[in-house]
């Protein structure tokens, strides 16, 4: 009776051993993998952009080579402006705003997100933002496949032009304003010398923040699996010892 008590102890023993190093390994893994397209976005940055020329073509060859520094030209059209809610900065909640840059009539329109702004203290569902300029302007950022996605606890229960919404679903916002857009964002760029007149931000996210959490977690899975190790061992010569 003893000696199977001790034979499912040691199986317990070894199965949480084993899951508390699996445990820390996808933890490592998580957070090799933020590094990895940290250098990836930086590898990017410093690039010369790729000019997004009118052509369906150019805007494929874009969203094949994610991320990637673009420069394209267009017309902004303000009236399919969306934010995207819950983005914090600093600490402080806001939203990100994405407008529409259209290249060419026929063409899918980029979506640029023209950077961040705090949200309303008073009113969260009011968002004041100027408008972009007139006219044709040339933009340059980092296209990249997708904002920052948040999880959602729920679904919007409807989605509006312009409005707030949780996150960037291509598909729906296709349906809702009835046009095309590319399946990629560029994270607008401000010049440091030029004054930019929204007074929108542009101190996007880095992709390899959080990695010194995963490497915690990691350590503390792997502590754990240690000393399962420890007591183990320690139990089994104590055993010993008794007989």
């Amino acid at each position: 009776m003893q000696s199977g008590r001790l034979i499912a102890a040691w199986v317990a023993a070894v199965a949480c051993f084993i899951l508390a190093i699996s445990l820390g390994n996808w933890q490592m893994r998580r957070g090799d993998a933020k590094l990895a397209l940290q250098a990836q976005a930086e590898a990017a940055e410093r690039a010369a952009p790729g000019e997004i020329t009118p052509l369906l073509s150019s805007i494929e060859e874009i969203a094949a080579a994610l991320p990637r520094r673009v420069r394209a030209s267009g017309v902004f059209d303000n009236a399919g402006t969306i934010y995207l809610d819950n983005r914090a900065l600093n600490g402080m909640a806001g939203v990100y705003v994405l407008t529409p840059l259209v290249i060419g009539q026929q063409l899918p329109a980029l979506l640029i997100d023209r950077g961040w702004k705090p949200r309303d203290p008073q009113d969260r569902s009011r968002v004041s933002v100027p408008a972009p300029p007139p006219g044709v302007v040339a933009v340059e950022g980092l296209a990249v496949a997708r904002p920052s996605l948040l999880l959602e606890l729920g679904r919007d229960a409807e989605l509006r032009v312009p409005g707030l919404w949780q996150n960037l679903d291509y598909e729906a916002y296709e349906r809702v304003t009835g046009r095309r857009v590319a399946r990629f964002v560029v994270r607008q760029s401000t010049d440091a010398r030029i004054q930019t007149p929204d007074g929108l931000q542009r101190a996007w996210p880095r992709p390899g923040s959080g990695v010194e959490k995963h490497r915690g977690y990691a350590f503390q899975w792997y502590s754990l699996a240690a000393l399962i190790a420890v007591l183990a061992v320690a139990l089994g010569i104590k055993r010993k010892r008794n007989r």
